[in-house]
């Protein structure tokens, strides 16, 4: 490891970000009617950038005109389809709309600068006569199992089961959402699909050519839509996790660097964060594996299993799906609607509770929101049943 070059890629990044709060603050000066004080802070941040810049220049990151351009497409197709969309997404999940906001702001003008630097680098291609080559915006595939397979915590040279037991269970905690999600949309829509047919026609065999109906073409429709977007999702957390093994085999340096700095934001010393980072680096594995947890957020370890997540969602919605449904087999009367919906209510208050002793919220409160949702569609499924056949002068009852 060549510390002068990892020391200067750390100069550059500690400069370069104090260019933009500098800059920053100069800015809120100026709005507070601090024109001194604004004005120290933009010429601090104006040499500061001179030292980023010439940082810059001495690991060898400004090139030619022609690399420069295929360097600053390559990085804004990244930001715009990959970096700033999971931001945003994640930004929505936590409830900070204005970080989603200027997320997106700022994707917008990437998008924007994208496109002017494409035009560039083709009219500078064509200029030059050099073959046309704009990167993709998708990562090519490489080998991440090479000198990058993930490996259980160890104490002193031995495995420790006891950590990677823990983070089995954990992933298999974590797909208690397809099981909620799946049972609470079974139990919801086809009681409300029982409940209208019931209300519209009095026919139990039509109730349960629709109920059933509905509750395979739900798990169909649930099963795949689970294992489509769970397996987007596993082919863009690999993609990211590829692109961070790249660049640690391409530029070892500016990733050193990097680490440093996340282990000072952590609230190490320079020096502390410095020897935890070499320490990390001596293991490739575990440095690529650091880094795509610290930076990026993700783990070579849990990614996602799309065959477990469709079926874990196809049972489940399944399995919701006939229980309002088994009322029915007794009962033929109108008032087997609200008996259909009194055991689906009792069955959302069940997932609630399932899922309150997962997630160790208050049993009473989450078996409560989800009552009040099936009972919500319940009544709604009646109605619809009711109104809309009086509505258009329609009697349906046999």
């Amino acid at each position: 490891m060549n510390k002068t070059q990892r020391n200067l890629w750390l100069a550059f990044l500690e400069e370069a970000k104090a260019n933009r709060v500098y800059t920053a603050f100069g800015i809120r000066a100026m709005e507070e009617n601090h024109p001194e004080v604004a004005q120290l802070f933009l010429e601090v941040a104006g040499a500061e950038t001179a030292h980023a810049i010439s940082h810059l220049k001495v690991v060898g990151q400004v090139k030619s005109t022609l690399e420069n351009l295929r360097f600053v497409v390559e990085s804004e197709q990244y930001e715009t389809s990959r970096l700033y969309p999971k931001m945003i997404q994640e930004a929505m999940d936590e409830g900070r709309s204005d970080a989603a906001d200027s997320f997106r702001l700022a994707m917008n003008r990437e998008h924007y600068h994208l496109g002017l630097f494409t035009e560039a680098l083709k009219e500078f291609e064509r200029k030059l006569g050099s073959p046309a080559r704009t990167p993709a915006a998708t990562p090519s595939k490489t080998n991440v199992g090479d000198g990058a397979t993930a490996r259980p915590a160890a104490r002193d040279g031995q495995a420790v089961p006891e950590v990677k037991d823990e983070k089995g269970r954990i992933a298999s905690l974590t797909r208690i959402r397809e099981v909620v999600f799946g049972m609470q949309d079974g139990l919801v829509s086809t009681v409300a699909v029982a409940s209208s047919v019931m209300a519209a026609t009095s026919h139990r065999p039509i109730v349960f050519v629709a109920g059933l109906t509905s509750a395979v073409a739900g798990t169909i429709a649930m099963s795949t839509g689970s294992y489509l977007a769970s397996q987007a999702e596993k082919e863009l957390h690999t993609a990211e996790i590829e692109k961070e093994a790249r660049e640690l085999e391409t530029n070892p340096d500016e990733e050193m660097a990097e680490l440093i700095e996340i282990y000072q934001q952590e609230g190490l010393t320079t020096e502390e964060a410095e020897r935890m980072a070499e320490r990390v680096a001596s293991d490739r594995t575990l440095w690529l594996k650091t880094l795509t947890e610290k930076e990026l957020g993700l783990s070579l370890e849990n990614l996602a299993s799309p065959a477990k997540d469709a079926l874990t969602m196809g049972v489940s919605f399944l399995m919701g799906a006939i229980v309002p449904l088994v009322p029915y087999f007794f009962i033929g009367t109108t008032p087997v609607i609200w008996l259909s919906i009194a055991v689906t209510v009792a069955a959302l208050f069940v997932v609630g509770l399932v899922k309150a002793r997962v997630t160790g919220k208050h049993p009473l409160r989450a078996g409560l929101e989800v009552m009040v949702i099936g009972t919500g569609s319940g009544l709604l499924g009646y109605l619809i049943g009711t109104v809309l056949p009086g509505m258009f002068g329609l009697n349906m009852t046999p």
